[in-house]
């Protein structure tokens, strides 16, 4: 059993596993259980999206790329030029001034 994505967003995690499931690489959730407990929630005991078959975990590996990477560039949070506020990367404006999210982040988000 390989661990391969971690992440307290059990739909992210579902995402995936339909992924692998559709290119029959069988997994599970370890700790499928955990999501309630927030942002209190140690890193080991995080819902787990794990490999039934090691052999294939390359392959499940570069099927999952582009899912991670579309939600890294969602997790960066930028900051308002206009008003300092921390936004979250998926915004494309201020939530508190609604200016518009700089250009050398929308450069990220393409």
């Amino acid at each position: 059993m390989k661990e391969l994505y971690t992440s307290t967003d059990s739909s992210r995690i579902g995402l995936c596993q339909s992924v692998l499931e559709s290119a029959g690489i069988a997994s599970f959730v370890q700790n499928e259980s955990s999501p309630w407990l927030g942002n209190m929630m140690s890193p080991a005991v995080q819902p787990t999206l794990c490999l039934m078959d090691d052999s294939r975990y390359e392959e499940a590996v570069e099927l999952l790329k582009p899912y991670q990477e579309s939600s890294m560039i969602e997790s960066m949070e930028w900051t308002c030029t206009k008003c300092a506020e921390s936004n979250p990367g998926s915004f494309d404006v201020c939530w508190h001034c609604e200016a518009e999210k700089p250009e050398n982040f929308r450069a990220l988000d393409s």
